[in-house]
């Protein structure tokens, strides 16, 4: 991994962590924010040993308020996201995003619809692909499935790509060809009951 991808990563893993938490304080050491994202960041800093990682981090902190991330605040409210780590944010969020599959099928389908026009075709082709890479099953050209909740991934998904208008979520407990779905999530995710 290259010097600028283990940084973009320890960057993400900040923002993360400061989203999560609120702010990042102040008076907060660098020794207990390296505790704090020790396992996020195992295999970034572990070739360094913990005067370097400390060094690195602060470096990494003093880059982000300079490049427009982090913002100082009072004592008590510390380093603060801004409007554009924010957005970088939403980008992981997007980026990391999937359905967590249960461990038994509540008898439930979930249809996502679309009616999305052309002029936003790139956004439709992005839908597409996002809905496939989490996990659903496309059960016609503009209707996908999935047999585990995702409301909120789904918002998600929509919000970013700018579609929320145009997309539909709702939830169906029988389906005709509900065998063949059944067996396909069955193949996909083994661990899953679906008596």
């Amino acid at each position: 991994m290259s010097d600028r991808t283990a940084t973009s990563k320890i960057v993400d893993e900040i923002i993360r962590f400061v989203a999560v938490s609120g702010t990042l304080a102040a008076g907060m050491a660098i020794p207990n924010l390296l505790i704090a994202l020790e396992k996020p960041l195992n295999g970034l800093l572990n070739t360094l040993d913990k005067r370097d990682q400390d060094r690195e981090v602060r470096r990494i902190i003093s880059n982000m308020k300079s490049n427009g991330y982090l913002v100082s605040g009072s004592y008590d409210h510390g380093l603060q996201l801004t409007e554009k780590a924010r957005e970088r944010l939403g980008k992981i969020q997007f980026e990391n995003l999937a359905i967590v599959p249960a461990e038994t099928w509540d008898g439930f389908w979930r249809i996502i619809l679309y009616d999305i026009p052309e002029s936003k075709k790139h956004s439709r082709d992005a839908l597409n692909s996002t809905l496939r890479r989490i996990g659903c099953f496309q059960l016609q050209r503009s209707v996908w499935i999935t047999p585990f909740s995702c409301r909120g991934e789904i918002e998600i998904v929509c919000s970013h790509l700018d579609v929320a208008d145009f997309v539909t979520y709702f939830e169906a407990r029988n389906l005709d060809n509900e065998r063949t779905m059944v067996r396909h999530f069955k193949k996909k995710y083994p661990d899953t009951c679906f008596s």
